[in-house]
């Protein structure tokens, strides 16, 4: 078994994650967030009055691989 270290925590909820599925913020640094996070991250304050579609900017990675898409699509 795996033994999480303080980075495997969401960004936003300080949840430990999901090694085998969770997301990615590239515009963030590469910020981690668990799922439900990343369903309503925005970046910046600012992303909110652009219009930016919260989760949009996020990859889901499952099992170490960052899919190609972004967005949050489960």
């Amino acid at each position: 078994m795996r033994t999480l270290v303080p980075a495997d925590r969401c960004a936003a909820c300080d949840a430990l994650l999901d090694p085998a599925r969770y997301a990615r913020c590239d515009v963030c640094r590469g910020a981690k967030y668990c799922i439900g996070c990343a369903r309503e991250h925005l970046c910046t304050a600012r992303c909110a009055t652009s219009g930016c579609i919260a989760g949009l900017c996020v990859h889901v990675v499952r099992e170490g691989v960052a899919d190609a898409r972004f967005g949050v699509r489960e």
